[in-house]
């Protein structure tokens, strides 16, 4: 969970001025324990000139595939349903990103001005930074 936590903040990093201006850099992101400071070191090592949200998946196939070969995941069709899960998970944060990199033509905006940055500060905004808090809580509740 803490891995989907961690791909759900950097994802909102990207489209959330609000979101951004609360950790503006990655070790806001360490300190506020979505990530640890080893997995800061691996993240910051690759070397990628596009947003990298998708690096926390990678890690979870891996600790996926190990919990499956020492016997903490039962089958493989268990293992497989997390990975589907997973995968969906990461096409909805690909389309959010998606969302927010591809602009709205002019004429759209004149009719919903909104439509221009959904994840901003405005009252009629999504609130993405209480969406990050009640994950967390989630999260610290299931640990």
């Amino acid at each position: 969970m803490r891995y989907v936590n961690l791909t759900s903040l950097l994802i909102f990093r990207s489209v959330s001025t609000a979101v951004y201006k609360r950790f503006p850099t990655m070790d806001h992101v360490v300190e506020a324990g979505f990530m640890t400071s080893d997995e800061r070191k691996l993240f910051d090592h690759l070397k990628s000139p596009h947003l990298k949200y998708w690096v926390p998946f990678i890690w979870f196939g891996n600790l996926a595939a190990k919990a499956r070969k020492e016997g903490r995941i039962r089958d493989s069709v268990d293992l497989q349903s997390l990975m589907t899960e997973m995968n969906r998970y990461r096409s909805w944060c690909s389309l959010l990103f998606g969302y927010d990199w591809v602009g709205i033509p002019l004429v759209y905006t004149q009719v919903a001005e909104q439509l221009i940055n959904p994840f901003g500060e405005d009252d009629d905004d999504f609130e993405t930074n209480w969406c990050i808090d009640r994950n967390l809580q989630l999260w610290m509740r299931c640990t």
